[in-house]
């Protein structure tokens, strides 16, 4: 096609199982998968969904519910969330994924100051993952104070890079150029369209995340490429995307009424003309 592969994110909130989705997301042409993990949920029927499809399995997003907690100096809220990193972790290396997505913040309003047990957790995470030869990539959220401390703890440790999600660049991080800090470790990728932030204050909120396709939104992806291609290359091209509107908003309803197929086969549809940007564009 252009020598550039594509893959999706699928997450647990389709109506459909998400190993059912497999075949269908295969049929709309991508080449891999990145799953989301639950604790007690079937990721085996979702990998051997995978592998008899010959879709790669690109990488696994861990839980960020407790993210938040995870810096807690009180050993007894921190340590649970860190348990159950470490099982995520565990089922990345028992089915073979090479790289696990995580979230370092969760919360919105005024961010705390990032703490050392916050740091010392996360490097237990890194010290276990390059013992299974698997990379952390550190995704933008809210809560731009985490990442950064995040990303210079780990300065010059292979183990871990940064996840570039596109859309939150945009809602959460006010659109700050984050590939020009950290697009040297980029590991992968969540590409999705977005509006931007809603609220004439500025004021962050998590129903500005839309996830819509490429192209629905305002990103400028001319510009999004042409950072992408100046950042480290990739071997595949991820979105991760959402069929669903967030409460009181209705950018997504459209895509609610479509079939999977018809969804999957539009999605990719959208992904292929990044892929072919991203594969001729020539560097500025």
């Amino acid at each position: 096609m252009w020598k550039q592969k594509i893959s999706i994110s699928l997450g647990n909130r389709y109506k459909e199982k998400t190993e059912d989705l497999i075949p269908v997301v295969k049929k709309a042409g991508f080449d891999g998968v990145s799953p989301e993990w639950e604790k007690d949920f079937n990721l085996s029927s979702i990998v051997d969904a995978a592998n008899r499809e010959g879709l790669a399995l690109v990488s696994l997003h861990a839980p960020y519910g407790g993210a938040a907690d995870l810096w807690s100096e009180d050993e007894s809220v921190s340590r649970p969330v860190l348990d159950e990193l470490l099982l995520c972790l565990d089922d990345a290396h028992k089915y073979g994924f090479p790289v696990l997505v995580l979230h370092v913040w969760i919360g919105f309003g005024e961010e705390p100051t990032p703490t050392e047990k916050g740091l010392q957790n996360l490097s237990i995470l890194a010290e276990k993952a390059k013992e299974y030869g698997i990379r952390l990539a550190f995704e933008n959220t809210e809560g731009d104070g985490h990442l950064a401390a995040v990303m210079k703890h780990f300065e010059g440790n292979d183990t871990a890079g940064y996840c570039w999600d596109s859309g939150h660049e945009m809602c959460y991080n006010h659109s700050r150029d984050l590939l020009a800090l950290y697009g040297d470790r980029l590991l992968v990728t969540h590409l999705n369209d977005n509006l931007g932030i809603s609220r004439f204050d500025g004021e962050i909120f998590w129903t500005d995340d839309l996830h819509l396709l490429p192209f629905d939104g305002i990103a400028d992806w001319d510009n999004n490429i042409q950072r992408l291609r100046a950042s480290r290359p990739l071997e595949y091209l991820n979105f991760e995307l959402s069929m669903v509107s967030k409460p009181n908003r209705h950018e997504n309803d459209l895509y609610g009424k479509l079939s999977p197929s018809e969804y999957f086969a539009l999605a990719y549809t959208r992904a292929c003309r990044i892929a072919w940007k991203y594969a001729n564009f020539p560097l500025h």
